[in-house]
């Protein structure tokens, strides 16, 4: 029984860590005299620069009808291409709340996970691949990944990393006023609601291994933005029924996700060859990267 509600709860999260990161732009923000970036998608696509990007600090909790509590964060930073996030480096904590019991199986879930991404190559270390790897390797080559997807949960379902996410939910804006000083900038507020199913329509990798019961859930968000145009923070929250097989569960899901450093230097490096373990070296399968909420401030 507690087998099944662990790949219920799997289902849940993977849920909510679905946005996709990479979108097309190119430029930098502009400087010194130069003009303003007219809206937030002009200025974050005016971001995506080789060998700038911005760094993060994130939060994230579940509830799975008030039986399990998960609780996550992350921290790193985000490098960015000309065609949007091209790398990461980010560190993550997540605390199942009691919810892995006494599974050896499951060890490791709740102990702290590094993860580099360059290009489509991921690395890890920690978590639950620590007891994976063979003597005198400290990380894990995962090759053919996503560009995104060591960034799953950065903002839970709202993703300003993303332009075409973050102009469909500044098009459902229902009220905006001033929202203090976020990350050394003052900031303007604004807050609405938008669907699952309209998010999905404008970020189609949303509905990859979405359930179709979680399309009908309404995000409630709020974005902070500063004079620059630059999204400082973003929080989301959904509360949903998801239906896996003939279970059914309500859930609440939130995230708050800060940003900062706007445009600095990023450099981010593979590890170093002679520590790193290829999916041959080890006996077993190996788990795919956990899908757990990350992320906030």
């Amino acid at each position: 029984m507690k087998r099944a509600f662990m790949a219920l709860a799997c289902a849940a999260t993977a849920a909510l860590v679905a946005p996709a990161v990479a979108a097309p732009a190119h430029a930098q923000t502009p400087t010194g005299s130069r003009a303003r970036p007219a809206n937030p998608v002009a200025a974050l696509k005016k971001q995506f620069v080789p060998g700038r990007g911005v760094r993060v600090v994130s939060s994230a909790r579940l509830n799975y009808g008030g039986l399990i509590d998960i609780k996550s964060g992350a921290k790193g930073v985000i490098g960015f291409g000309r065609s949007g996030v091209a790398s990461s480096d980010l560190t993550t904590k997540t605390n199942y709340g009691g919810g892995l019991g006494d599974d050896d199986e499951l060890k490791g879930l709740n102990d702290p996970m590094r993860t580099i991404t360059v290009g489509r190559t991921a690395y890890v270390s920690g978590g639950i691949y620590a007891d994976l790897l063979p003597d005198g390797k400290s990380w894990l080559r995962l090759p053919g990944q996503d560009p995104d997807a060591a960034l799953t949960g950065l903002g839970g379902f709202v993703n300003p990393l993303d332009p075409r996410a973050l102009q469909a939910v500044l098009a459902t804006t229902k009220a905006k006023g001033a929202g203090g000083v976020v990350n050394g900038a003052r900031t303007t507020l604004y807050r609405g609601t938008i669907t699952v199913k309209q998010l999905a329509a404008a970020v189609p990798s949303l509905r990859k291994g979405l359930p179709s019961s979680m399309s009908k859930g309404v995000i409630s968000w709020r974005l902070w933005i500063g004079g620059d145009q630059l999204v400082r923070k973003v929080s989301s929250s959904l509360t949903a029924t998801l239906k896996v097989k003939k279970t059914s569960i309500g859930i609440e899901m939130s995230s708050t996700t800060a940003y900062g450093g706007w445009g600095g230097k990023v450099t981010v490096k593979a590890p170093p060859k002679d520590q790193v373990a290829t999916t041959s070296d080890i006996d077993g399968s190996v788990p795919d990267l956990p899908q757990v909420i990350d992320l906030g401030d």
